[in-house]
């Protein structure tokens, strides 16, 4: 390989890396991750194996910048039991200083929630752990996870019913 061909090999590749690091450099201190939390779970069927609901997950941006995300994976325990895991991978963005609501349905055995049952019987609602990542498109086209826990109490609804229905 001749000089010439390699000094233009490096400049193409400095011309690639370096906004990728001065992008993620520019987050540095002013990048606080966003906060993930359940806001209710609505139940959308039950059947005699299990039952299906919807988590209704709020992300809340802390930074002066929107993020955009295309994927969001958590794992929710409830009361201390495994409820399930569920993979969202559609783009969304939470606008600065916002917060975005996602709707996420899990699939659930009852197997998996009899001490959940147990709780929401005892309290009216759902006291949750959730853990997962985020992955967020950084400007340039790179990508960052960033991991989350999160522990709280959620009300367990029902889907409204449309007026006029008995």
């Amino acid at each position: 390989m001749s000089l010439r061909a390699a000094s233009f090999g490096l400049a193409a590749a400095i011309c690639v890396v370096a906004p990728l690091v001065i992008a993620c450099a520019g987050l540095g201190d002013n990048f606080r991750e966003p906060k993930v939390e359940l806001d209710r779970a609505v139940v959308r069927g039950v059947g005699l194996a299990g039952g299906n609901l919807d988590l209704i997950v709020k992300v809340q941006n802390p930074n002066n910048f929107t993020l955009h995300a295309d994927k969001l994976q958590l794992g929710i325990d409830v009361a201390g039991s495994h409820l399930g895991n569920i993979t969202y991978d559609d783009d969304f963005a939470v606008t600065e200083n916002g917060e975005t609501t996602l709707t996420l349905p899990l699939r659930f055995s009852w197997l998996s929630v009899a001490r959940a049952l147990r709780a929401v019987v005892g309290y009216g609602d759902l006291p949750y752990t959730m853990t997962g990542q985020a992955t967020l498109k950084l400007p340039g086209g790179a990508h960052t996870v960033v991991p989350f826990n999160h522990e709280g109490r959620a009300p367990l609804t029902r889907p409204s019913s449309s007026a006029g229905s008995p």
